[in-house]
């Protein structure tokens, strides 16, 4: 690639991201590649800000902070861990660093000294030497006001900190710092990727996300290159987890259509080994709450590829085409699924003896959610009103157990508490069961259509056309129709 090329690209992403870390070169080449490292790094993408750095070192092999970037693009970040190999990159480029820091300013020699502590031991000195990193960092940051020490300090401490929240404000010190250093650069510079980035991050498990709207739509309309598809992705955070499903659909899209633009040499590969298979899985649980089913045929497509596992038939039953589910006798869900659409079929003796199979094939029904749910619909079928919703409640709180912020359940629990209560007449359980699923999963569609039947079934007309209305406009360009029955 001409230099010119590489200078311009360089250039032109800096500024479109709003990431600028000035370094000591009088090389273009070099300080457009320092640039896009960071960004890399900052968009969760290590393997490339690595690539990134270390062609910033060729460029001029006298940039310490070139290595210096090498060490922080093998460390770890919110969704990566630290390892023995990626420990020993890092300590090899900062010993690099460390003995070419002669010509660095004193503000590339503080980044270079707080990155030398946290590789300054073995592997095994890890969790003492990075919790010395951090706090360097924090001071650094605090001290200086350079945005990006701000942004890696912030990272840092969410590392350690962790996403949880209590009450109104996140549960940890160090996770209340970082977002104080976050909003701390938004409010300088609105546009920075990274800060928008760990924003949302910060708001994935909070009680109110609202903080975080305007760092999504940031997000949503900035433009990226293929290795920052996660930077596009992040947006679908916050649409899945306040209810905007269309909306995840669309971010979703758009970072499925980056990552397929990635290549196949090995950093690209490993980006795309490490955030596929999540990536899609969020496009794939938004389209299963909307009423298109067509939409949702495209989302299990890519999920079976990314899966290797057929993700059809729960598809076709979550959309109520129960003969397309009931043909399928492997997938997600196993025969669990099978089951659920033959009850739907009305073959209830059929729908025994699969599940005889389920105990036989899974072991314990308690150990997923969907033979859960196959067993109420099993014990409500035999008329056993009591053990079905034993079985949903058990398929409730595993729910709960194991799904949080964006990853949601492909068969919400609460929307089967609710129909099996609308079923059975139960319409003030039935009104409190959709409420919750709506609290968990907000705007639900399903939650609200059957919400709107059992405030009807309660004499609740008025607020059971407002609901309804609701409804309606979620519903919009359905090609599904619902009715209680369906609910799973």
């Amino acid at each position: 690639m001409l230099l010119a090329t590489i200078v311009a690209a360089g250039t032109a992403l800096a500024a479109a991201s709003s990431v600028h870390l000035p370094v000591s070169t009088q090389v273009p080449q070099a300080q457009a590649l320092i640039d896009r490292g960071l960004f890399y790094y900052y968009g969760y993408n290590g393997p490339d800000a690595a690539r990134a750095f270390e062609e910033a070192a060729a460029s001029d092999p006298s940039l310490a902070m070139a290595y210096w970037g090498v060490a922080l693009a093998n460390g770890p970040d919110l969704n990566t861990a630290m390892s023995a190999p990626r420990f020993d990159l890092a300590q090899r480029a900062i010993e690099r660093a460390d003995a070419l820091d002669i010509g660095a300013t004193p503000r590339e020699r503080s980044f270079i000294e707080i990155m030398t502590e946290r590789y300054s031991g073995s592997f095994a000195d890890w969790p003492g030497d990075n919790a010395a990193y951090r706090s360097a960092m924090l001071a650094f940051a605090q001290s200086s006001h350079d945005e990006n020490a701000e942004l890696l300090a912030a990272e840092a401490l969410l590392e350690d900190g962790g996403l949880a929240w209590q009450g109104s404000s996140l549960s940890s010190d160090e996770s209340r710092q970082a977002l104080a250093l976050v909003d701390g650069v938004l409010a300088s510079d609105p546009e920075n990727p990274m800060a928008n980035h760990l924003c949302i991050h910060a708001y994935d498990l909070a009680p109110d996300r609202s903080p975080a709207l305007a760092c999504a739509r940031r997000l949503d309309a900035a433009s990226f290159p293929p290795q920052a598809e996660h930077l596009a992705h992040m947006p679908a955070h916050y649409w899945i987890e306040t209810g905007n499903y269309a909306a995840a659909v669309t971010s979703s899209e758009r970072a499925y259509s980056l990552m397929s633009q990635l290549g196949a040499d090995a950093a690209d590969a490993s980006h795309v080994n490490q955030y596929q298979k999540h990536d899609v899985s969020v496009g794939y649980s938004a389209a299963m709450m909307l009423g298109n089913y067509a939409l949702a045929q495209t989302w299990a497509q890519r999920m079976n590829a990314a899966f290797d596992e057929n993700f059809d038939a729960i598809t076709a039953l979550r959309f109520g085409r129960y003969d397309q589910a009931y043909a399928s006798n492997d997938g997600f869900g196993g025969p669990s699924v099978r089951g659920l659409a033959a009850l739907q079929l009305n073959r209830v003796s059929e729908a025994h003896a699969i599940a005889a199979s389920v105990h036989r094939a899974d072991g314990d029904p308690n150990n997923g959610y969907i033979p859960q749910l196959f067993y109420a619909r099993i014990a409500e079928a035999d008329g056993n009103d009591v053990e079905a919703r034993r079985w949903v409640e058990r398929a409730i709180a595993n729910q709960h157990a194991n799904f949080a912020a964006e990853s949601i359940p492909l068969l919400p629990a609460e929307e089967a508490l609710g129909g099996l209560l609308l079923r059975q007449g139960s319409s003030a359980g039935a009104v409190a069961a959709f409420n919750a699923a709506l609290t968990a999963y907000p705007s639900d569609p399903r939650a609200l259509y059957g919400l709107a039947k059992a405030l009807a079934q309660d004499g609740e007309s008025s607020q059971s056309v407002s609901v309804r209305a609701r409804f309606d406009a979620e519903w919009a360009g359905a090609d599904t129709r619902l009715d209680a029955d369906a609910l799973p």
